[in-house]
């Protein structure tokens, strides 16, 4: 799924920076309305950090649990700063 809304932001990419309305960007407004627009590309990497935190941690061996959990403190420390940073959201 993360792929697959990257490949449809990078096909909307510029009717999105443009603030233009065609049919693809309507149906794909879900993606980037909730974002300033130099953030349109945030929510697939935000599914992505669902992702990794619920299911790719699991890749790692159960012997290694303490690897899963600084890969998971790791991946939310980032995300945070990225947050914080960058705050894409349009509504604080």
């Amino acid at each position: 799924m993360p792929c697959l809304f990257s490949v449809l932001l990078l096909f909307t990419r510029k009717t999105i920076v443009q603030h233009r309305v065609t049919p693809l960007s309507r149906a794909t407004a879900f993606l980037y309305k909730e974002y300033e627009i130099p953030f349109f590309w945030w929510e697939p990497l935000e599914l992505l950090r669902k992702l990794t935190l619920t299911g790719f941690v699991l890749i790692v061996p159960q012997q290694w649990s303490l690897l899963r959990l600084v890969i998971a403190i790791l991946v939310s420390l980032g995300s945070l700063v990225l947050l914080l940073v960058g705050q894409p959201y349009n509504d604080p």
